[in-house]
């Protein structure tokens, strides 16, 4: 994975791809590039990054409202990342998603300072990257009603531009199969980005390492172009699984590990 990447930020500013453990569990790491298009053939998104410290009232007070937002839009394009800092102890960032209700990844910032990367300013703070790896929004404070006009006015801006896209801008894929796995190894989801060349029956499935089929991800006519699938493992034991794409014209299977 490229980690030199610079994508242009506000005011022509010049930002680093970075990367930061996802806590609780620091030996997964999550980075801006996962959700680049260019990298990922096309598979674009819009990336917020929520900024907040985990002892702030107000951050505490809009965790709720973010992830609304982030489950109304995640179909079309959203992906959200929370960046936070301030914990005591190391479980105290999954109590803290339990505690407020998040379910989208968090970085864990108290090492990797990617906050000063966009603003030195106060929390909450929040920071929308559109599908040309640009910043296109960037302001401290709430965005929970009656503010944050602003904020959603840009983000569905944005996401109605990945509706738009014209087939000139999206990457054709070069050849189908299985593109990414990641997080690799992944607690407890994974996200798996495939490409097909031509609309066809297509069937995503999990193995463990007995070759036992565990769970159907996919099973349908899919049109070509760039997917992603996400599974989750929560209810199996870690360990060693195995992703098999099986199309009429084309098989492949994919190591993923799963972590606690």
């Amino acid at each position: 994975r490229p980690v030199t990447a610079m994508f242009h930020g506000p005011n022509d500013q010049i930002i680093a791809d970075f990367s930061g453990s996802l806590c609780p569990d620091g030996n997964l790491t999550i980075s801006l590039n996962d959700y680049n298009g260019i990298e990922n053939g096309g598979n674009y998104h819009v990336i917020w990054l929520v900024f907040f410290n985990s002892t702030s009232r107000s951050c505490q007070l809009e965790a709720a409202y973010t992830q609304s937002i982030t489950e109304q839009f995640t179909n079309a394009g959203l992906a959200t990342i929370g960046v936070g800092n301030g914990w005591r102890e190391i479980v105290e960032c999954k109590n803290w998603k339990q505690s407020y209700g998040v379910k989208y990844p968090i970085i864990d910032d108290s090492q990797s300072d990617i906050r000063n990367m966009f603003t030195r300013g106060t929390v909450p703070h929040h920071v929308l990257i559109n599908h040309e790896m640009e910043v296109i929004y960037t302001a401290r404070g709430y965005i929970m009603p009656p503010f944050g006009n602003d904020f959603l006015a840009v983000l569905n801006s944005a996401l109605s531009e990945l509706t738009t896209l014209s087939l000139d801008e999206i990457i054709v894929p070069d050849k189908p199969g299985i593109q990414k796995c990641y997080p690799n190894p992944f607690n407890p989801a994974v996200t798996i980005n495939f490409a097909l060349q031509d609309e066809e029956f297509t069937q995503i499935s999990v193995y463990n390492i007995l070759g036992e089929k565990v769970d159907n991800l996919a099973a349908a006519t899919l049109t070509p172009g760039f997917h992603d699938l996400r599974w989750n493992a929560t209810e199996f034991p870690t360990g060693v699984y195995f992703i098999q794409l099986v199309t009429p014209s084309y098989q492949q299977t994919r190591k993923i590990m799963y972590l606690q």
